[in-house]
């Protein structure tokens, strides 16, 4: 008996350990045309028999050639925020300035680096109504290890029966844009850091709290009045690794499909991939169908 299951254990250990061979899968794919214009929908019809399949369409982030390929993506800088106008307006009374080239964190630093303004390229309220900045590229401030910083540069003047304006900064960010539409930020209006620096009429300032930045103009006939509010240094050089890939539409554990549809928002050329494939623990055999097709408006 004894050698018996000697016999039986070694049997199964045989079987066990005997490689399993992966069936070379049967794929055909056909489509239609190869001409299509935005929203269309093309229909790719499959035959033959095949466990798994995926799909590329072609489009940035989903060929299948760049499938292996690890690339570096740099991000576009891009700052926005809204403003809101108290009282009588003073030309000017508020400037957005930028700086790739901060030398320091006291007084004498800020006033000594070299500032850029920059408040022509963004929108500033008029009155009480809050006002969209619009969106600020600052790729040109992003040279490569340089210290970027900005500064909201408050300069009120004295008018005897006039109060100074006061300005209020809301939704306040800038983050980096990706190619595939994420983003990336860099900082907020909660997370600053913020520094306040006071160069005239220490009596007004700017303050800061989690949902806004306000600078609160003197009475009429106060002294004149100069603040900066500055966020830095930052990197405004992000990036990130991406690789591209393919949609799984067709596994194991799923049903058959007899046919796939796609349709595509934007015009071009795209060479579609459709690999199917069956696979075990012992290997894996693959078959890559590849169409080009033509996309207009």
């Amino acid at each position: 008996m004894k050698c018996i299951y000697m016999l039986l254990f070694a049997v199964l250990l045989f079987v066990s350990c005997k490689k399993m061979d992966v069936v070379q899968p049967d794929f055909e794919v056909q489509l239609s045309k190869f001409q299509y214009k935005v929203d269309d929908t093309l229909r790719f019809n499959f035959s033959g028999d095949v466990e798994n399949i995926v799909f590329y369409s072609g489009e940035r982030g989903f060929r299948y050639a760049n499938k292996d390929v690890v690339t570096i993506e740099r991000g576009i800088p891009q700052l926005q925020f809204t403003t809101a106008l108290a009282g009588t307006a003073q030309a000017n009374s508020l400037k957005v300035l930028v700086t790739k080239n901060l030398l320091g964190k006291t007084s004498e630093n800020i006033l000594a680096s070299n500032w850029t303004d920059i408040s022509d390229q963004v929108t500033l309220a008029g009155n009480s109504t809050s006002t969209v900045s619009g969106i600020i590229d600052l790729s040109t401030y992003a040279a490569d290890d340089t210290p970027f910083a900005l500064a909201f540069k408050y300069d009120a003047v004295m008018k005897p029966t006039v109060a100074q304006p006061t300005w209020v900064v809301r939704a306040f960010s800038i983050s980096n844009l990706f190619p595939d539409k994420s983003t990336l930020p860099l900082v907020s209006l909660a997370t600053g850091p913020w520094m306040a620096y006071n160069f005239k009429n220490p009596t007004a300032a700017w303050v800061v709290s989690a949902t806004e930045l306000r600078m609160n103009g003197g009475a009429a006939n106060s002294a004149d009045n100069e603040d900066w509010l500055v966020t830095g240094p930052l990197n405004l050089n992000a990036t990130k690794e991406v690789a591209d890939f393919g949609l799984a539409i067709q596994n194991l554990a799923g049903r058959r499909l007899t046919n796939y549809s796609y349709v595509y928002k934007n015009p071009g050329v795209y060479k579609v991939t459709l690999v199917g494939f069956n696979n075990n623990i012992d290997g894996n055999k693959k078959v890559v169908r590849e169409f080009e097709i033509t996309v207009t408006q």
